[in-house]
C-alpha cells in the first residue's frame, strides 16, 4: 500500500512539473474569445449596414416628397429603393403632418399652414447569433420628415 502511495505521489509529481501541452490549452481557451468577438463585431456591422441600408430608402422616400408626391407615391419610392434588403418585409408609415406658425398641429387645408411628410420605416434584423440585451430578431426604425409646403 505505501508503495502504490508512493508511486502515485510520484506520478503527480511528474504532471505538475510537465508543461508539455499549456500552450495549446492556452490557445484554446484564448481563440475561443477571439472566435465569439469576431462573430460579435461581424453581427454589428451586418446591423449598421442594414440600418444604412433602410436609411438610404427612406433618403429616396424623402426625395419623393420634395417632387411633391403623394403618400402612396413616397411609399412606392421607398419599397422600389434598391438600397433597402430585401428581407423581410418592410413596414412603412408615411404621414402629412401640418403646424401653424405658433408649431402647433393645424388642419393641413389652412392658409398658413406648413406641411412636413413623416416617413417610419421598420425592418426586422435577424442577428447571426444574437447579443445579450437585444431580442433576436430585433426591429430597426428610421424615422425622417421633410417639409414640403
Amino acid at each position: 500500500m505505501h508503495k502504490t502511495r508512493l508511486a502515485l505521489r510520484s506520478f503527480a509529481n511528474r504532471l505538475i512539473g510537465n508543461e508539455d501541452g499549456v500552450v495549446a490549452i492556452e490557445f484554446g481557451v484564448v481563440a475561443s474569445f477571439l472566435i465569439l468577438m469576431l462573430i460579435g463585431a461581424t453581427d454589428l456591422g451586418f446591423a449598421a449596414r442594414h440600418r444604412s441600408q433602410m436609411e438610404g430608402a427612406v433618403r429616396a422616400g424623402i426625395q419623393q416628397a420634395m417632387k411633391g408626391g403623394t403618400e402612396e407615391a413616397i411609399e412606392a419610392a421607398v419599397l422600389a429603393s434598391t438600397d433597402l434588403p430585401s428581407g423581410p418585409a418592410p413596414t412603412i408609415s408615411v404621414t402629412k403632418l401640418c403646424y401653424d406658425s405658433d408649431g402647433e398641429s393645424a388642419d393641413c387645408e389652412a392658409a398658413h399652414a406648413t406641411v412636413y411628410m413623416e416617413i417610419v420605416l421598420q425592418q426586422e434584423h435577424k442577428w447571426i447569433l444574437g447579443m445579450p440585451g437585444f431580442s433576436n430578431p430585433s426591429t430597426l426604425k428610421v424615422t425622417n420628415s421633410v417639409r414640403v409646403g
